[in-house]
């Protein structure tokens, strides 16, 4: 990078982006941009529209492992500038560094259903609408209206859902885009029934999924039909570990950091868990964990 624009936000050069992550490792970003809001973004990006810099946005840390290299270029943090939740006639605006579950608890107080299940979503809505995230029968796709990006230009764009191709797991969003926010659905409920439904699913994830770990959060996407944990379970990794990676005792679908695993224990303990899967029963499980950064 030969010189840097000056912004209203924070630079932070060699930043250990393990603080960043619910894994708690990962290497170091060659510069950390936390832009102050969206207009100091677009002019960082407009500033640099003429370098060939590669840019990585991460949200919350969860679902995300950066490897041990660290990367190279920008990493790009969204902060408090984007972290809102204005409620309009028509739909709901919400900046992508929102928390799930400020979002999920911000709407039940105005009696909007459909967002109970974010409660037990870690991460932050941007993430989670590029991955469309999901749970308990629900996914994101369902509560938006649009979603708004930049891209690497800088320019302000609104993708109409109608023109986002939202899969399983995926949005299929372009991975040059960064979201920056969120018009959602308005659907009017009563907030004892709201209430009781984050509950049920507060519960449910309790029950069923690690918590108060280090862990990235779902690891593998569901196969068509089947389930991840079962496959895993079938095909006897569950007592699998890498160095100071291991397979939750509570949910095998789900890798933990025990204090002492780096990214690469992690990784090779995903990919082994997958070549185990495929060798027993002939289905290929694909990371849903996000995997960046150089080995």
């Amino acid at each position: 990078m030969k010189s840097l624009p000056k912004i209203k936000g924070i630079y932070k050069k060699n930043f250990s982006l393990s603080k960043l992550t619910w894994f708690q490792t990962g290497g170091k970003a060659e510069l950390l941009f936390i832009p102050k809001d969206l207009s100091d973004l677009q002019f960082f990006l407009k500033s640099l529209k003429k370098e060939k810099l590669s840019i990585n946005v991460i949200g919350g840390g969860s679902n995300l492992l950066i490897r041990d290299g660290g990367i190279k270029g920008v990493v790009v943090k969204l902060g408090k500038g984007f972290d809102f939740i204005n409620f309009e006639e028509k739909y709901i605006l919400c900046g992508a560094s929102v928390r799930n579950i400020n979002l999920s608890n911000k709407v039940a107080k105005k009696q909007i259903r459909g967002y109970e299940f974010l409660s037990t979503i870690p991460g932050t809505v941007g993430g989670s609408i590029f991955m469309n995230a999901g749970c308990f029968g629900n996914e994101i796709k369902n509560m938006i209206d649009s979603v708004i990006v930049l891209n690497k230009k800088g320019d302000l764009i609104e993708l109409k859902k109608n023109l986002i191709n939202f899969k399983y797991r995926s949005s299929g969003i372009n991975k040059n885009y960064i979201i920056v926010a969120t018009k959602l659905k308005i659907k009017k409920g009563t907030e004892t029934n709201i209430k009781r439904n984050i509950k049920k699913f507060l519960n449910l994830r309790k029950k069923t999924q690690p918590i108060k770990v280090l862990t990235g959060g779902s690891t593998f996407i569901n196969p068509p039909k089947k389930k991840a944990w079962k496959l895993i379970k079938d095909s006897g990794c569950t007592n699998m570990t890498i160095g100071g990676a291991k397979i939750s005792d509570k949910h095998c679908n789900f890798l933990v950091n025990t204090g002492k695993a780096n990214s690469n224990d992690l990784e090779i303990l995903g990919n082994k868990i997958r070549s185990r899967v495929y060798k027993y029963s002939g289905t290929k499980l694909d990371w849903e964990i996000k995997i960046i950064g150089n080995r």
